[in-house]
């Protein structure tokens, strides 16, 4: 058995295995063994025998930094080629250009370019609706000279990855169209501005005294930023075909509600009048409408005339009398209410024939306008309409607020005076009657709602006087 000689560890093997091992780790120490450091030594049968560490040459390692250095080289110059001729299966859109040079690949685009530029437009479609635009309408064109260069470098710049990938069957590459997008988007406004909509808010309105009520509807906006990029990929994809856009595409027809709407549920008629309109044209009737019906009236607020009607004008032929005809019977449809008050309302000074005295509206003055507040705590509106040549106005709520009528009460009469002019055309003890005269009186009105009666105002009318001509005066002569 051999000792520890400093060098390494000797171990004994189990007897079935009669021999020994040592690693020498520093300069040799057994006499008669050359050892190096690393080496390893056995003895067997009472000899020590030397192995050598098996060890890989350096020359492999350095075939294989030169095959790696070389398959860098190789991939660096692929990503650098530049190719002469397009490879076979090479299309802009469905033209083919495989297999052509540059020069042969700019003859064929430019020969479709020409008959782009002369026969090319785009179709649209919307529905049943139908509108061409031509390419030289829009100055369209293929970019030749752009589109070769572009499919030039990329496939160059590809060389690599179609190396490893392998080419593919087809490759179809996107042309570079030239057009005027200013025309382009002239042409797709007149087009499509027919689908623009404004929004209808609900309404509501009378039909043979009933009240009425229409849901709104959303209004259509055409995003044209949207119909320009549709035609513009249009344009770039070449194609004839026709460019189907559904009428309810939402990427082009936007919908959007209305701003304001009435926000209330109306459904009672609280208070009507009924004003004849006398010798009134058409167009002054339905201008009437347009301005007096729909008006909302929100609590608290005031319902004003003259931001319904131009007061503007009375002096011209009949105007003056339509318009106070109308606020009439705006005043007798509101007065009635439980909580209307008048702000500014001025009466005739006479009775007119249109109404009973002391419930009139007149527009005339200074600051002429018709003026009342809405006290009632409640939404109102007003509606018209026209039937037998008269104006009926009607105020509806969401609520059955309180109503009654307006009773105007006659009181004072004063007799006119007479007024007396000598006529040579009568003989003595003759008179004629030129004007009857009127007599004046005191109006009380008053608002009866139920077995409540309230008393609202009282106007004064002056008397008229009573005009007598006569062949004599009617003066006593005193004597010479």
């Amino acid at each position: 058995m051999l000792r520890d000689c400093r060098l390494g560890r000797i171990n004994r093997l189990p007897d079935r295995h009669p021999q020994f091992c040592v690693w020498v780790l520093g300069p040799p120490r057994i006499p008669g063994i050359p050892a190096l450091c690393g080496t390893r030594y056995v003895v067997l049968d009472g000899v020590v025998q030397m192995k050598k560490q098996t060890r890989k040459p350096a020359w492999m390692l350095l075939i294989l930094i030169q095959a790696f250095m070389g398959t860098c080289v190789g991939l660096s110059a692929l990503s650098g080629y530049e190719i002469q001729t397009l490879p076979d299966a090479t299309y802009v859109s469905d033209i083919h250009i495989g297999g052509l040079n540059y020069q042969e690949a700019r003859a064929r685009l430019q020969e479709y370019n020409e008959l782009l530029k002369s026969k090319g437009r785009i179709q649209i479609a919307v529905s049943q609706d139908h509108y061409v635009i031509s390419y030289g309408q829009i100055n369209a064109c293929l970019d030749v000279d752009k589109t070769l260069d572009n499919i030039f470098r990329e496939i160059s710049g590809n060389a690599l990855k179609s190396f490893i990938a392998g080419s593919r069957t087809q490759s179809a590459y996107e042309a570079a169209v030239l057009f005027n997008a200013g025309k382009l988007a002239a042409e797709a406004e007149k087009f499509f501005s027919q689908y623009n909509r404004e929004p209808v808010p609900d309404s509501y309105r009378i039909e043979n005294g009933n009240l009425v009520y229409s849901p709104g509807a959303d209004g259509i906006r055409v995003d044209y930023q949207a119909v320009e990029k549709r035609l513009g990929a249009h344009l770039q994809s070449l194609s004839q075909e026709v460019l189907a856009i559904a009428p309810d595409d939402p990427e082009i027809f936007t919908a959007y509600a209305p701003e304001t709407g009435i926000g209330e549920a109306f459904r009672f008629i609280v208070s009507s009048s009924g004003i004849a309109l006398g010798d009134t044209d058409h167009a002054e009737a339905e201008e009437l409408l347009d301005g007096l019906s729909g008006q909302l009236v929100q609590p608290g607020e005031c319902l004003q005339l003259s931001r319904m009607l131009d007061l503007e004008n009375l002096a011209l032929e009949g105007r003056q009398d339509l318009i106070n005809r109308a606020a009439t019977a705006v005043y007798q449809a509101f007065m009635p209410i439980k909580g209307i008050t008048p702000v500014n309302r001025r009466p005739s000074g006479i009775p007119v024939p249109y109404s009973d005295p002391g419930l009139e509206a007149v527009i005339e003055g200074e600051n002429g306008d018709l003026i009342l507040e809405n006290g009632t705590g409640q939404f109102l509106m007003l509606l018209c309409e026209i039937m037998d040549n008269k104006l009926h106005c009607y105020v509806v709520s969401p609520e059955n607020i309180p109503s009654g009528v307006l009773v105007a009460l006659k009181k004072n009469d004063v007799e006119p005076p007479e007024i007396y002019t000598v006529s040579a055309d009568l003989k003595k003890g003759e008179t004629r009657i030129v004007s009857e005269g009127r007599e004046g009186f005191t109006v009380q009105v008053e608002r009866i709602i139920g077995n409540d009666r309230e008393t609202l105002y009282t106007d004064e009318y002056a008397p008229v006087s009573r005009v007598i001509e006569t062949g004599e005066s009617p003066l006593r002569k005193g004597s010479k």
